[in-house]
């Protein structure tokens, strides 16, 4: 089995078995009550359970008490082995609802289209019986274990409403089909509801696929975190250095990294000078220059020149370990938002079932003959008007014409929870680079000392730089090309490391660099030659002359300024956290309206921040794009990721926005609320008919002179509401 921190009387396990949100529930309330149990939380989303507890006497019990509930608890291989398994689970919910629904469609054929009464109503019957009875016993297996466990254990979740009504109408209809003489000696009414089987049957495991869909991405973001590792270090052991895994690193060991090789683990430089590319770390897409006594973090990657270092932190203790650690805690600590459907199911199951056998009861002691006919009839009737059809399509219906309607739109969403956790945002925080901004260098300003030779003089500056890797010098290529102009060979060419270039064209001699390339040859920087633009300055020299400075800087997208007064129209506070300089900050937040930023902030701080506003009552959504942004994403009550970022953002995020807009953003809180309200209806909508003709059902008006509902009856009601509910899941069509 699966623990960790035994010691800290605190621990985590893997739970299989679980279906719904409410058997989370069921869990989490069992376990409660075991005397020495500090604390019981269950997450549906990324089956697991943390338990704080006493000893481990309560230990045993906490694991006793899962088990006996009927679900089972998995060690790290099993785990393993499961989450192999996942995607097929995924996939058979698909092919089960495909199956299903297509003989639920050739069974409604056959009940109430071209085929009716074909080749006669006997024949008929068995047709629809044979085409329905795979749905029933194999496709809804499930749905029928859940309602014996519920007779066994009395626990009921949506799945055993789904096997009620499911299993009252087939048999039923079976019942009839078989012996249909009978029936009428018993005074029955003689009709089969075998479409509703298949159809309610079908489109529960739609629900049920876009819901593993969902859970399968909450994981996905770690998976792509534990990528971010290196596997190998090359390390120094006996005066050699050593390839070896990763595991074996201990703290103190010297390891050589090569250009493009990814830091093994945290620790510091003892020999060399390299950029090193923090984007993980910071968001921020230029490496940054770091020597001998400078510090570096796993999963960052070397650019240029092979550094040694000595390791400080290994293992579990590492930056990028920490960024895991926090991410799987937050998405395991993140409460499970529980079904509406499933609230109405613990309480309706239970009721219906009482009801069912209260009007059994009273029609057989006090009901007029035939009395086995009555009884039955108006048993079968309430059973079946109390058929969860339209509340197993309140919400899947709602869900797939939402997520169309997003995707059109160039918003990805989950499901139904993730539409939920939109509901009631008061507070949204920006990642700045790659959402605020494009989240690549670019040219944003330029300074000639003489205008009239701008383009010969950036024709020879792109040419220079073309040689070189570096992204501030691919931001001035870039710029040139923008320009048409065409590219050539300098006839000398030499890299300057963490300064910039030295070239030489026509017999004259270009400087290219940062201010330290200019102290270097001593050359003086033309005060005119300024810009007030915030970004990375691009000196240039000719012939040891100050002739141009270039600014390179991250672009802010056009959409952001109307992106935030559209959220502060809505009531919505605004927050920027970057990684980058207080500076560049300030300027980027005043430019597009920001209420509130934080600079210099590292991952961990951006998901401390989260729950800060969290913890004063705030409902925060997070937009990120980076590695960086992950322990934030996870940690916020709703994550929305740019669909041009990174695979780690996206998968820990709930919402992907496509092509990058952040005014999509807007539009999918608006989406999501008005989604809710409909999902909202479709769940009135889904027991009104019911519930109010529940009572007719059980025959109450009869011994006032009033009619009995024959189930004939009780299935038009059904169809109604079903009808009632799609017909509205259509109009969130036209809320973006």
């Amino acid at each position: 089995m699966q623990s960790e921190n035994v010691n800290q009387q605190d621990i985590n396990i893997k739970i299989s078995g679980m279906h719904c949100a409410s058997c989370a529930s069921s869990i989490e309330k069992e376990v409660a009550k075991i005397d020495g149990v500090k604390s019981s939380s269950v997450n549906y989303a990324v089956e697991s359970g943390h338990f704080e507890f006493d000893n481990q006497e309560t230990l045993k019990k906490i694991e006793d008490k899962i088990v006996d509930l009927g679900y089972s608890i998995q060690s790290d291989i099993e785990g393993e082995q499961q989450e192999d398994s996942k995607q097929t689970i995924e996939k058979d919910n698909f092919y089960k609802f495909l199956f299903g629904i297509i003989l639920a469609i050739s069974v409604f054929l056959f009940e109430m289209g071209p085929f009716k009464s074909w080749p006669n109503q006997k024949a008929n019957w068995y047709i629809q019986l044979l085409l329905t009875l795979p749905v029933w016993a194999w496709i809804g297996l499930k749905f029928q274990r859940s309602l014996f466990q519920f007779l066994t254990s009395g626990r009921s979740n949506m799945n055993t409403l789904i096997g009620l009504g499911t299993s009252a109408a087939f048999l039923y209809s079976v019942f009839i089909t078989v012996f249909t003489g009978y029936a009428r000696e018993m005074g029955l009414t003689v009709r089969v509801y075998f479409e509703a089987v298949g159809f309610i049957t079908s489109f529960v495991y739609l629900g049920q696929y876009f819901e593993e869909r969902a859970k399968k991405k909450t994981k996905e973001a770690l998976n792509d975190l534990f990528k971010l590792s290196a596997k190998k270090a090359n390390v120094l052991r006996d005066d050699t250095f050593k390839e070896i895994d990763i595991s074996e690193v201990v703290v103190g060991d010297i390891i050589r990294v090569r250009p493009g090789e990814k830091f093994a683990v945290d620790g510091v430089i003892t020999k060399g000078k390299s950029s090193i590319d923090e984007s993980m770390i910071s968001g921020e897409p230029i490496p940054v220059s770091k020597t001998v006594d400078d510090d570096v973090f796993a999963g960052t990657i070397n650019d240029d020149n092979v550094v040694e270092y000595k390791a400080s932190k290994v293992g579990n203790d590492t930056f990028l370990s920490q960024i895991i650690s926090f991410v799987e805690d937050a998405q395991s600590s993140k409460p499970e938002i529980q079904k509406y459907a499933d609230r109405i199911s613990s309480i309706f199951t239970p009721a219906v079932i009482l009801i069912s056998i209260i009007t059994f009861i009273s029609w057989y002691f006090f009901g007029g003959e035939p009395k086995w006919g009555n009884s039955i009839s108006n048993f079968i009737a309430v059973l079946v008007i109390a058929c969860p059809c339209a509340l197993g399509l309140a919400t899947p219906t709602a869900v797939v014409v939402s997520t169309g309607r997003a995707s059109l739109k160039g918003l990805l969403i989950g499901g139904g929870e993730v539409i939920e956790k939109a509901v009631k945002i008061d507070t949204i925080i920006f990642d700045k680079t790659g959402t605020i901004t494009f989240g690549k260098p670019s040219v944003i300003d330029e300074v000639y000392l003489d205008n009239s030779n701008r383009k010969e003089l950036l024709t020879h500056l792109a040419s220079i730089e073309q040689f070189s890797e570096h992204p501030l010098a691919k931001a001035v290529v870039n710029f040139a090309k923008e320009s048409d102009i065409e590219l050539f060979e300098p006839d000398s060419f030499e890299v300057i490391k963490g300064k910039g270039l030295i070239a030489e064209i026509d017999d004259i001699e270009y400087h290219i660099g940062n201010e330290a390339l200019f102290d270097d040859a001593r050359i003086k920087r033309d005060s005119d030659l300024v810009s007030n633009k915030v970004g990375s300055f691009v000196f240039v020299a000719k012939n040891k002359t100050h002739i141009a400075t270039l600014i390179v800087g991250d672009e802010i997208k056009p959409s952001a300024k109307d992106a935030i007064r559209h959220f502060k129209d809505l009531g919505v506070e605004t927050w920027m956290i970057t990684g980058d300089n207080e500076q560049v900050a300030k300027s980027v937040s005043e430019e597009i309206g920001i209420d509130h930023y934080i600079s210099k902030a590292l991952p961990i701080a951006k998901a401390n921040q989260v729950e800060k506003l969290q913890d004063k009552g705030r409902k925060v959504a997070m937009i990120g794009d980076g590695i960086n942004d992950a322990p934030a994403l996870a940690k916020a009550d709703l994550s929305m990721a740019m669909g041009t970022g990174t695979d780690v953002a996206i998968s820990a995020s709930d919402v992907t926005i496509v092509k990058g807009d952040i005014v999509k953003a807007v539009e999918f809180i608006e989406l999501a609320n008005g989604t809710m309200k409909i999902i909202k209806q479709n769940l009135f909508l889904s027991m009104i008919y019911n519930t109010l003709l529940i009572p007719v059902a059980a025959g109450i008006l009869v011994p006032f002179g009033g009619p009995a509902m024959p189930p004939v009856l009780a299935s038009i009601a059904m169809g109604l509401s079903s009808i009632s509910v799609v017909t509205n899941s259509l109009r969130i069509r036209k809320l973006i």
